[in-house]
């Protein structure tokens, strides 16, 4: 556990007599935060003026997920793309996360900012259901505050439905937009399963590569039926649009990154203000930079849904730590938990003895 301390928003560890925090400087913190925000803000920025730009959603996800591919080859020798049974595991995981990019891109296309971040940020409440009906040895830990912040959440996006000007313009991108977010809660919650669960034996790496390498074949097929190629042909872009089509391309590849390196050096309050603060920039850029239009209850909504999900991921980092202390001072087990424990632990050898045995097969079948 962490001792905290403030400076400027950010808890961390004590600063040491050289200005260090946590092990790292103030100017490597500055930077780690700083850069995560601009890649977390760039992102929806650059996604919507890339579409508006060329408005051929599966050519640009085709693009983007080529020069992720391209940006992996150097760290090959590092990628587990692990046993062909664990591939196939994955495989509905890959066409989980072409379906989100390709709904992703469409809702830039027809939808504001403003609406991209209000219903996005429902989703913690379908994956809420999901995870205390489908997850067994990692139960979905709530309190009074999960509730609460759902609930203000939910009433901010109603408000926002209600009251935004035009919002039946957006439909389309609306429909796509509600579709990637269910999907992305079956995406989020199989990978966490396959994670804790029914562990595979793939790293991040190789994730990466199977995910992106679907999603180039799935958007290039589905640009052919769609016939973009030719569509390209009759559209102009500009040197704005393909330097907007460029930077999506780059903060695709740069966020992932950014995140990782802010979460190791700021706590996850401090993350999470972080993220808030982003959001609340990409829906200022739609307004001031994009002319997008709210009223004035909808306004309100959408500060609502900002302000739950900022409460909703507070309340997630307390139950965190909560769970990390009562995994330094365990309760006093009971026979019924002695029993449960016993189960998952023969369940637990069971899954070790069909890993091993398949580490076996894989060696004598490679030998």
């Amino acid at each position: 556990i962490r001792p905290g301390v403030s400076g400027m928003g950010f808890t961390g560890a004590f600063p040491s007599k050289n200005g260090d925090i946590g092990g790292f400087t103030s100017l490597d913190l500055s930077l780690s935060v700083g850069s995560y925000m601009i890649a977390n803000a760039g992102l929806s920025v650059f996604q919507k003026l890339a579409i508006k730009s060329l408005p051929l959603p599966n050519f640009l996800v085709a693009v983007q997920v080529s020069i992720t591919l391209l940006l992996l080859l150097p760290f090959w020798s590092t990628i587990k793309l692990g046993p062909r049974e664990d591939a196939a595991k994955f495989f509905p995981l890959s066409v989980a996360f072409f379906a989100m990019l390709t709904g992703s891109m469409i809702a830039y296309q027809f939808c504001s900012l403003g609406t991209i971040v209000v219903l996005g940020s429902v989703s913690p409440l379908l994956t809420l259901a999901a995870e205390v009906m489908f997850f067994k040895r990692h139960k979905f830990r709530y309190s009074i505050h999960t509730f609460g912040s759902l609930a203000i959440t939910v009433v901010g996006v109603v408000l926002y439905a209600l009251f935004q000007y035009q919002i039946e313009a957006q439909f389309v991108g609306i429909i796509a937009l509600v579709s990637k977010i269910v999907v992305a809660i079956y995406y989020q919650t199989r990978q966490r399963y396959l994670m804790v669960e029914d562990p595979i034996d793939i790293n991040d790496g190789g994730m990466m590569v199977y995910n992106n390498a679907v999603t180039l074949v799935g958007s290039i097929v589905v640009m052919m039926i769609f016939n973009e190629p030719h569509k390209m042909t009759m559209i102009s872009v500009d040197t704005y649009g393909f330097i907007y089509i460029a930077a999506s391309c780059l903060f695709c590849a740069f966020i992932g990154y950014t995140s990782f390196r802010a979460q190791r050096r700021v706590s996850a309050t401090s993350f999470l203000i972080v993220t808030t603060v982003c959001k609340v920039a990409v829906v200022l850029f739609g307004s001031l930079a994009l002319d997008e239009q709210y009223s004035p209850f909808s306004a309100v909504g959408c500060g609502m849904v900002l302000s739950g999900a900022a409460w909703y991921g507070w309340d997630r980092s307390n139950v965190q730590q909560s769970n990390s202390a009562e995994d330094l001072f365990p309760k006093k087990s009971t026979r019924k938990d002695d029993i449960e424990d016993f189960n998952l632990l023969e369940e637990e050898e069971l899954r070790r003895e069909r890993v091993n045995g398949r580490s076996v097969g894989n060696i004598e079948r490679d030998f």
